[in-house]
């Protein structure tokens, strides 16, 4: 007996993409999705105390809650990235809250659906500057999401993150930490202030946020101090009095845990070109550079046929070892030879 199939479905989705330079470390942490590629440059990409190199159209996603940060290590690096609501992959069954994406073309070379990431992304970028249909629009992200689901979702092997739908209920208390982070704040005072049981707004922070209220106070007093070392030549220890930290110990010990490294070492990196390029973080692109990444994206967007057929040979590291092994062959027997 024939069966009559039948799908509903809700198109309800959010998403929203920007192409900037890349400068010093501006730290921060949300609720979207975040896919990142690399359109020219270097960078490094910190995610969690873990530091990844990007070279030129690498890619990289980054999970909800996750502290990260990106750092220029060429004069303009530009990157195109695109958040995207995790309610989205929610709604389409993907449960977020026991698995995450685990994209990165810096560790893993070679994936054939890198190049259908890329010559979607550049579509939807071109697609929304020239106000291309709704459909379209809907068809080229469907088809990035089906990508990032089918070949880089993995169930978690450790722990597990607490994806969210942030409300209005921390407003008041997310406020007074940004405006009083420097302060002596503990989470009893900050109860008192908010008319809450200390129990309750721990709770609610975890619920809201994905995170503890302490780790939601470091990250805040770490996105000031990030700056401080960028931008002041004030010492060490006066940066963490500064924001918060009550010993130098203390401060050391969480910025080498959120960014693999020590204050010291994350100064020593800072140059003065790149304190003059990170005033045009998230700014408009110059007339030129913007000329250039918009034909980049032409090419990505125009030849698909090119794009999704790679040989994977090209990628493949087994052939520069094939070069050296044969090298290697020759040269034996020339010394043997002689």
């Amino acid at each position: 007996m024939t069966k009559n199939l039948q799908y509903t479905s809700k198109i309800d989705f959010q998403f929203d993409q920007l192409v900037y330079n890349i400068g010093s470390y501006h730290y921060n942490w949300h609720q979207q999705v975040e896919l990142l590629w690399l359109l020219q440059g270097e960078i490094e990409v910190n995610v969690d105390g873990n530091r990844y190199v990007l070279s030129e159209n690498d890619l990289i996603i980054i999970n909800s809650n996750c502290g990260h940060a990106t750092f220029a290590l060429k004069p303009n690096s530009i990157a195109l990235r695109i958040h995207i609501m995790p309610d989205f992959f929610t709604n389409q069954g993907f449960d977020l809250n026991v698995g995450q994406f685990t994209l990165n073309s810096a560790s893993k070379k070679f994936s054939p659906a890198y190049p259908i990431i890329r010559h979607a992304l550049a579509c939807l970028y071109l697609g929304m500057r020239a106000n291309t249909n709704k459909l379209t629009i809907n068809s080229l992200f469907y088809q990035l999401a089906n990508e990032l689901a089918q070949y880089f979702f993995a169930d978690m092997i450790q722990g597990s993150r607490t994806i969210t739908q942030k409300s209005h209920f921390l407003d008041t208390t997310t406020h007074y930490i940004d405006e009083h982070y420097q302060e002596d704040i503990t989470l009893e005072k900050l109860a008192d202030y908010c008319n809450y049981s200390s129990s309750y707004l721990s709770k609610l922070f975890k619920l809201e946020l994905g995170i503890n209220f302490y780790e939601y106070l470091v990250r805040c007093r770490l996105q000031h101090a990030v700056t401080d070392l960028t931008h002041t030549t004030l010492k060490v220890v006066d940066v963490a009095y500064h924001n918060g930290f009550k010993e130098v110990k203390s401060f050391n010990l969480m910025f080498k845990k959120h960014f693999g490294q020590t204050p010291s070492d994350y100064r020593r990196l800072v140059s003065p070109e790149l304190i003059s390029q990170d005033h045009d973080f998230k700014k408009q692109l110059s007339p030129q550079l913007q000329e250039i990444i918009l034909q980049k994206l032409s090419i990505f967007a125009q030849n698909k046929k090119e794009l999704l057929f790679i040989d994977p040979c090209d990628n493949c590291e087994f052939k520069g070892y094939e070069q050296k092994y044969h090298q290697l062959v020759n040269n034996l027997q020339e010394i043997i030879n002689h």
